[in-house]
């Protein structure tokens, strides 16, 4: 029933966000704004990811989750500095659809930011790799709104980021705009 009950809201705000991004005219387009480099996508963004549709999805958890405090608006839109093709790709259309899935991915995986980390932390995540080797005593299980899991996706990331995700894994798990910046990457693995 609890299942139900969390499908049944995930689908919700699916459907809010698909509509909300219906509602932006069909002309309005990230590639063509006009505006500086870097500025385009994240203004783009901002008005899809708007303070409504943010706090709609996050006032659904539960006023004692610690996700609650930690996911902001705007360490995600902070974050875009970092993808600037994030929602700017295609038409408006496919950008609406790439934020769409980027926030019913991260909605379910936190149950509507409710969660920093995986709730499981007793697989360590850690296969052989030669180039993305585990450090000892870490664990790479889930963290942040898409719940980046393994040493291999935790070292990719790192490089790409320029941080050390293998050693430091605090960076993964408690700076908002670095968890941001994670998961805004982890969907071009």
């Amino acid at each position: 029933m609890e299942s139900l009950a969390m499908t049944k809201n995930l689908l919700i705000v699916v459907l809010v966000g698909i509509l909300a991004a219906l509602a932006i005219p069909q002309n309005v387009l990230a590639q063509n704004c006009g505006c500086a480099p870097n500025l385009c996508c994240s203004q783009y963004v901002a008005s899809i990811v708007s303070p409504g549709f943010f706090n709609g999805i996050i006032n659904q958890a539960r006023s004692d989750c610690v996700g609650k405090r930690f996911y902001t608006r705007e360490a995600f839109l902070n974050a875009l500095g970092s993808f600037p093709d994030f929602g700017k790709l295609g038409s408006d259309v496919d950008s609406k659809r790439e934020i769409a899935a980027f926030f019913a991915h991260a909605t379910h995986e936190t149950e509507h930011f409710c969660f920093t980390e995986e709730n499981d932390k007793s697989n360590r995540y850690c296969d052989a790799s030669p180039q993305y080797p585990c450090a000892p005593g870490k664990s790479y299980y889930g963290r942040g709104p898409i719940q980046l899991t393994g040493n291999i996706n935790y070292g990719k990331a790192g490089n790409a980021l320029k941080l050390n995700l293998l050693n430091n894994l605090l960076n993964g798990g408690r700076q908002p705009t670095i968890v941001e910046e994670i998961n805004g990457w982890q969907p071009t693995i």
